[in-house]
């Protein structure tokens, strides 16, 4: 675990060494530190304890919630699958610089060009770029997410960001839920509103002289998924331990032995071993004329557990995805075609508006202090976006220029070779598609090409 650069000129791996000892600031942060492998926040989570952690939260005390969080993302695993599926939804997206339309007053295609090429170049030399966009995505899971910018300080790109280095949300406290981010290197719980300055101190907090704001990326989210997977989970825990007993006393059934009348006298102990084994389900066997009864086979399976555990499971789906979606039937007969589309689509949306909450964490607190500093003075007319590429099935494109085609308005041939790849004879072939042409390019399109999100997921 890395401690925040105080400037930005010095690299992060060589920053702080500690004379003599031969190791950086950050291997020193990690051994001392080591108090955190050994805490499993978990142990005696109950209800009580995660309302005093919902409650310090809102204080700015998040280090012992955040390290509580971790185990859980781990641990559960319906969190852990909607962690997983909504990361891999966000990484099909693609990213690109676009240019304003209209652009600003003062502005000119120029000097847009200019300002794209750059923001691109700035973008490409970020070697963590999808893992940084996944990050601020898990914002919504953790409520809040800091990337300090890592630069490189020598050669042709001194000065541009290396790498989007993300720090641990259970190393930071805040002054209050609106207040200013401070570094909690050592993760002292308790910290949190007007104690931040006096424990911290000024150098510690984000936005002072040592830890400028323009030097993090920062995305904060109002109503993280925490606050019902928290719940969700320590219930979820206390049915399963009790699922576990359940099972372990009523899944096999209990049996009890009839003896038969007249045992021979002195025989009494045999027949109540033979008749032990044979009730705990040890094969054996019994005199002439005994029986056994299975009182507890009629009830064992009434037990009310896993239908709580799905009801956790459904409120945990419900919050972060917005919707039941179809993996919740998945185990009453499997997933069809129209419920996978329809679980399909959720995902692609749930992607599309992280990325839109990405896109405006980025320009805010990368698009422009770069171009501030590239083109003082000058509007932006550019910004960063990640979103869907714009991909269109062949087939769709064929039975388009066909309804074109009969409605009387015929399509060059030169375009529709520009968009399928598809060669035209020139000696043979109108430069317009007539509607009969139109008709064999419907027919005979294969369905291949880029493959929508839909198809891909």
């Amino acid at each position: 675990m890395s401690t925040p650069a105080k400037t930005r000129s010095q690299k992060p791996e060589t920053r702080n060494a500690a004379p003599g000892l031969g190791k950086s600031a950050a291997q020193l942060v990690r051994s001392n530190n080591l108090w955190r492998d050994n805490y499993n926040p978990l142990r005696g989570l109950v209800i009580a304890k995660v309302v005093y952690l919902l409650e310090a939260a809102e204080r700015g005390d998040y280090a012992e919630l955040e390290l509580t969080l971790r185990k859980i993302e781990k641990r559960y695993p319906v969190c852990k699958g909607l962690k997983t599926r909504r990361l891999a939804a966000l990484e099909e997206l693609d990213w690109d610089i676009k240019v304003k339309n209209p652009l600003p007053p003062g502005a000119t295609p120029e000097l847009a060009a200019q300002q794209q090429a750059h923001l691109r170049a700035r973008y490409d030399l970020i070697e963590n770029l999808t893992e940084t966009f996944g990050f601020l995505a898990l914002a919504e899971f953790r409520g809040f997410a800091i990337l300090q910018k890592h630069r490189f300080t020598d050669g042709q790109n001194d000065g541009a960001v290396r790498e989007l280095h993300w720090l641990p949300q259970w190393t930071f406290s805040r002054d209050g839920q609106f207040g200013d981010f401070y570094y909690n290197q050592d993760s002292q719980f308790g910290i949190g509103i007007g104690g931040c300055q006096l424990a911290l101190g000024e150098a510690n907090r984000i936005g002072s002289a040592d830890l400028p704001r323009t030097e993090f990326v920062i995305r904060e989210v109002e109503d993280p998924l925490y606050e019902i997977a928290l719940i969700a989970f320590v219930n979820w825990a206390m049915a399963r331990k009790d699922y576990a007993a359940f099972v372990e006393i009523f899944g096999l059934p209990n049996g009890v032995v009839i003896m038969p009348a007249n045992i021979p006298p002195g025989q009494e102990d045999t027949y109540q071993a033979s008749a032990e084994r044979v009730a705990d389900g040890v094969s054996g066997a019994l005199p002439n004329g005994s029986d056994i009864k299975f009182p507890t086979s009629g009830f064992r399976n009434n037990g009310p557990f896993k239908e709580f555990c799905d009801a956790q499971d459904a409120d945990v789906v419900l919050a972060g995805t917005g919707g039941r979606l179809a993996m919740l039937t998945a185990e009453r007969g499997g997933l069809g075609d129209g419920p996978a589309r329809e679980h399909a689509d959720a995902f692609d949306q749930i992607a599309r508006a992280d990325a839109r909450k990405v896109n405006q964490t980025l320009q805010r607190d990368f698009d422009q202090p770069e171009l501030g500093e590239a083109f003082p003075g000058q509007p932006a007319c550019v910004y960063f976006e990640l979103a869907a590429s714009d991909e269109e099935n062949l087939k769709d494109f064929a039975n388009n220029i066909y309804l074109l085609a009969q409605a009387g308005k015929n399509v060059s041939t030169s375009f529709i070779a520009e968009k399928t790849g598809y060669e035209f004879d020139a000696d043979t072939q109108p430069e317009n598609l007539t509607a009969k042409n139109a008709e064999n390019a419907k027919q005979n399109a294969p369905e291949r090409g880029i493959k929508s999100m839909e198809s891909r997921l």
